[in-house]
């Protein structure tokens, strides 16, 4: 499961809402992590697209909440349309607010994207599906120094688009075990190449349920960033 939350909108369609936040990562001298706020918006935008997507929603709009200081809005929108235009939605509209009333000591944002999608249940897991992660959990300063490790969100939607797989989710900062564990319902045994436990941070790596029947497409679209996540029951 995701963090996304489903509303019915009308007769035949479903509002999807997902959300990130980031704190202590930017511009200001007592921030942890230190990289641009255009880095930071284009980052958080990347986990909140990839979770609509990963809802089989259309994205409609992008909601800012800036909590660092008003001129920090402008690179985080140049962050955020960035990451739209890379993903194939960039005429999104984006709205939001700025606290500008006190000062922080620390960046902060929160990002909400609205999508839209036909209605449908959740998938109903038959017990006969492969797996796999897609990249590589990281977080903090390895992000920024592992790019090419990490599939963008055009790569997540061609696999949500693709007939065969069953089924996608981004994986947080519970890390890949968690993710699965919460996702399918099954306390399973997972081994794979992959640390397992770790935070994967902005959604650096999302794993996919696919028929084994494509397995080589599956791998295919990912490369060098497919990773098998065999699964056993105990």
């Amino acid at each position: 499961m995701t963090n996304a939350v489903i509303l019915p909108f009308e007769a035949n369609r479903e509002l999807v809402i997902t959300s990130d936040n980031s704190g202590a990562i930017g511009e200001k001298e007592a921030d942890i992590v230190k990289t641009s706020n255009q880095i930071v918006g284009k980052f958080a935008c990347r986990v909140v697209l990839m979770e609509c997507l990963a809802e089989y929603a259309e994205p409609i709009a992008v909601i800012m909440q800036n909590f660092t200081e008003h001129t920090a809005w402008q690179d985080y929108e140049l962050g955020v349309r960035e990451e739209l235009a890379e993903a194939g939605f960039a005429e999104l509209p984006i709205t939001g607010s700025t606290e500008s009333n006190f000062p922080t000591l620390q960046s902060g944002l929160g990002l909400t994207a609205i999508g839209k999608r036909e209605k449908r249940g959740r998938y109903q897991w038959s017990g006969e599906e492969s797996f796999a992660v897609i990249g590589t959990p990281y977080v903090g300063k390895d992000v920024l120094e592992h790019k090419e490790h990490i599939p963008s969100v055009s790569l997540l939607k061609k696999y949500v688009q693709t007939t065969g797989i069953k089924a996608v989710i981004p994986v947080g900062s519970k890390g890949i075990a968690e993710t699965f564990r919460q996702w399918t319902g099954r306390d399973a045994e997972l081994e794979s190449t992959m640390d397992l436990q770790t935070s994967a941070g902005p959604a650096t790596c999302f794993i996919i349920a696919y028929s084994q029947e494509n397995t080589m497409e599956a791998e295919q679209f990912a490369g060098s960033l497919f990773h098998p996540l065999n699964v056993s029951n105990r």
